[in-house]
């Protein structure tokens, strides 16, 4: 009867120790995930100064480097979504709609003083930038849609 009791306290130590330590891997795992938003959230301000200086572009009448600014801007602002060095909710909460119209502004500049291309050219070269304005667009033509019967 002593070994079968000994076992059974040994098999609920060993079962309470497992449960000790799956609960130490979830805290750890909470931790991790918080640190990482955290760090996320920490780049939102360096973009918001980047977008907050964006100068509006005249599409019948654009200015090289500004033009140039904005693509990048744009293209950095992708690129950390894309790459999960950002929280892409908070972007899409905060620069949305300065996003699409910078975006859509450029799309309409004719070619481009002092380079050879329009601004949908110079878009097309900022891959990062059109696929999250696709996601943006896409995103604001389904919001009011009817879900399927």
């Amino acid at each position: 009867m002593e070994g079968n009791t000994i076992n059974i306290i040994a098999a609920i130590g060993a079962f309470l120790s497992g449960l000790a330590t799956l609960a130490g891997i979830f805290v750890a795992y909470k931790v991790h995930e918080n640190q990482k938003l955290l760090a996320q959230r920490q780049l939102l301000l360096p973009l918001w100064e980047y977008m907050s200086t964006l100068k509006k572009i005249d599409p019948k009448n654009p200015i090289t480097p500004d033009v140039i600014k904005v693509v990048n801007t744009l293209e950095l602002v992708a690129l950390c979504c894309e790459g999960g060095m950002i929280d892409e909710m908070i972007i899409r909460r905060t620069f949305k709609d300065q996003f699409m119209e910078h975006y859509s502004t450029i799309e309409k500049c004719a070619t481009l003083p002092g380079i050879s291309f329009d601004g949908k050219d110079l878009l097309k070269q900022n891959r990062a930038a059109v696929q999250f304005f696709n996601s943006l667009n896409s995103e604001l033509l389904n919001q009011d849609r009817v879900g399927k019967i």
